[in-house]
């Protein structure tokens, strides 16, 4: 430097209009600027922090200004800058009556003619910047909704933990992935779509897509996003509802189910009506037939025929959950050991079936015949579904489903239940057709092989146990029924002996039959008579009062139809008692004794249409005889 000193020029540079002008260049600045020399002492700052003066802070070292901690690191950062012309920054932290102060020092060489002669530093305080990032971060980490950033490439340049854990990653292990790539195939289009959308500067508002999971599974994102005008990115965040659009689904599919059992319930009842009719007219028939074989069979055709009617519109008023229970405490695998022989002929020999009991299973207060109807739909729903052969599992235990589990599967409730798991080998299902699996009259089998009553009486037979039924499947890996019935901790009792087979005996006293379908009432009366009782034939529950009234003294029992216009049964029978207290009665109705046992005396008995002629008079000839 031609024997000048480096103190001299920074000297100059700081004297006189080169003050001046520093003092117009940073006196307004919000950031402090310092000049110090080589010596590490500073000999310009353009403001001070409060309590300090320019004039007591000019001419000491600039380390004196720096906290104790951060006074070696302070003087490397200089010394280092310096030595090597090249800027460097720091980070120190002051902490006064208000907390704590965080402020970064930029550092910078001062040359003249290619050598250092002092460096400056500009000071900036980013406390409340530093705050921002830490509160944004940590919102970022803690929230539980998921957030990412995308390039606008379609990379994750930003995901918080709540993204990874929810797909069973480590946040490492997505960033800079496509994020396409992990969005359900078949919802790939959709969600282009949209990106491209937000790239051209729209938002999305509660877009919906699955996401797959590591294990394979899939979930259900709600999302919103925008991305940002400058850099392209995308700020996305989302909401799980898988287990909203689930519950929601169930709702859905309980009020469904709902609706159809209150139109299956109706029809059914109406159906029975006619059924009776048919039956009862065949079966008078077929007495006056045998001279002629040929009309014989065709008469014995059309009652095989309604029975099948009969035993269809059966698995409606179950779906509907107007059948009738009979419950007792039963153990569900004495049950299941009884019925493995049945179960076993009703498989073809490529398919093998094994029952897998529990211990110490509890009691379920059922109706045995609704379970094994049960049972028996679900072996046979398996068989069909194992065409070229495989292994049916029956399984049983006892469980406890707590609010923790029911927020795992949305479809449960709290409770101690006996489950029932029928597992298959089959072809399983597609998510379609697991959607409507208990749908009455929908089957996936040929015209030939189901009415598609099977399941959806299932569904009845366990819903009207208070319990509850569901399915696992999917297509290629089998299918897993679930049946949860409540516990019943008290010990089963012995099953009830079945009532001996008796032929239809006959009478000779006066029975009243009231009952609105013309046809119905004709039939009976013809049967009743046929079997030697004389009959008086009422149209409705008014009418039936009328003849008792005026034949009280010879009627010997009652036949009244529960549904009557004007009375129905039950509502005429309170005013049938009070002119014969000691007249008998049968209660006949197309719908189940549910609907109207609180309405029906409590010894009441029920015949349920259609009722075969044998079954008729035996009943009437017990009720005669009490």
């Amino acid at each position: 430097m031609g024997g000048v000193r480096v103190g001299d020029v920074l000297d100059r540079w700081l004297s006189g209009e080169g003050m001046t002008t520093l003092d117009r260049i940073t006196g307004s600045a919000p950031d402090v600027v310092g000049v110090v020399d080589r010596d590490l002492v500073t000999r310009y700052v353009n403001w001070t922090a409060p309590g300090l003066t320019r004039a007591a802070v000019i001419g000491g070292s600039v380390l004196d200004l720096v906290p104790p901690d951060y006074r070696e690191l302070s003087r490397r950062v200089y010394q280092q800058v310096m030595d090597t012309g090249v800027p460097s920054r720091f980070e120190t932290m002051y902490r006064d009556e208000h907390g704590v102060l965080i402020w970064v020092v930029r550092v910078g060489p001062i040359r003249h003619e290619g050598e250092v002669i002092g460096i400056i530093t500009i000071s900036t305080d980013v406390t409340d910047m530093r705050r921002e990032y830490a509160d944004r971060d940590r919102f970022f980490s803690l929230s539980l909704d998921m957030l990412i950033v995308v390039t606008p490439e379609g990379c994750l340049r930003r995901a918080n933990p709540a993204f990874g854990e929810t797909l069973g990653y480590q946040i490492s292990e997505l960033v800079g992935t496509r994020f396409i790539e992990l969005v359900h195939p078949d919802d790939r289009a959709r969600t282009n779509a949209t990106f491209e959308v937000l790239l051209r500067g729209g938002t999305a508002t509660d877009f919906e897509n699955r996401y797959m999971r590591r294990d394979g599974a899939h979930r259900v994102f709600s999302w919103r996003a925008t991305a940002d005008p400058l850099t392209g990115d995308v700020y996305a965040v989302a909401r799980d509802i898988t287990d909203q659009r689930a519950t929601e689904a169930q709702l859905r599919h309980a009020q469904k189910m709902e609706a159809v059992g209150q139109l299956a319930g109706g029809i059914a009842h109406d159906f029975n009506n006619l059924m009776q009719a048919v039956l009862a007219n065949a079966e008078l028939a077929l007495l006056d037939a045998a001279p002629s074989p040929a009309v014989s069979e065709y008469l014995r055709e059309i009652a095989g025929a309604g029975r099948r009617a009969a035993d269809l519109t059966k698995q409606l008023l179950v779906f509907s959950r107007r059948q009738p229970l009979h419950p007792v405490r039963i153990d569900l695998d004495d049950l299941l050991r009884s019925l493995m022989n049945l179960l076993r002929r009703l498989l073809p020999e490529n398919i093998s079936i094994d029952l897998r009991a529990g211990t110490a299973l509890a009691s379920v207060n059922a109706d045995p015949t609704q379970l094994e109807q049960v049972i028996i739909n679900l072996c046979v729903n398996a068989r069909d579904a194992m065409e070229s052969g495989g292994r049916i599992a029956i399984e049983t235990d006892t469980v406890t489903i707590d609010a923790r589990d029911c927020e795992l599967r949305p479809w449960a409730r709290p409770g101690r239940f006996v489950r029932l798991r029928v597992v298959d080998t089959g072809a399983g299902m597609t998510a379609d057709v697991r959607e409507r699996v208990f749908d009455p009259f929908f089957t996936t089998k040929s015209l030939q092989r189901g009415t598609g009553l099977g399941l959806s009486t299932v569904y009845g037979i366990v819903q009207q146990h208070g319990g509850l039924v569901h399915v696992d499947s999917e297509a290629g890996r089998g299918t897993t029924f679930e049946v949860y019935l409540p516990a019943d901790e008290r010990p089963a009792a012995p099953a009830p002996a079945k009532a001996s087979q008796a032929t239809g005996p006959q009478g000779r006293e006066t029975i009243l039959v009231a009952e609105d379908e013309e046809l119905v009432r004709r039939a009976l009366v013809w049967v009743l008579e046929g079997a030697g009782y004389r009959t008086l034939a009422a149209s409705s529950g008014a009418d039936a009062i009328r003849v008792l009234a005026e034949n009280a003294g010879v009627v010997a029992l009652a036949i009244l139809d529960v549904v009557m216009p004007e009375l129905g049964g039950p509502d005429a029978w309170e005013q049938m008692r009070a002119i014969r207290p000691d007249l008998r009665v049968l209660f006949a109705s197309g719908y189940a004794a549910d609907r109207y046992r609180d309405r029906l005396p409590p010894d009441a008995e029920l015949l349920e249409k259609p009722f075969h002629t044998e079954e008729l008079l035996r009943r009437i000839r017990r009720k005669l005889d009490e």
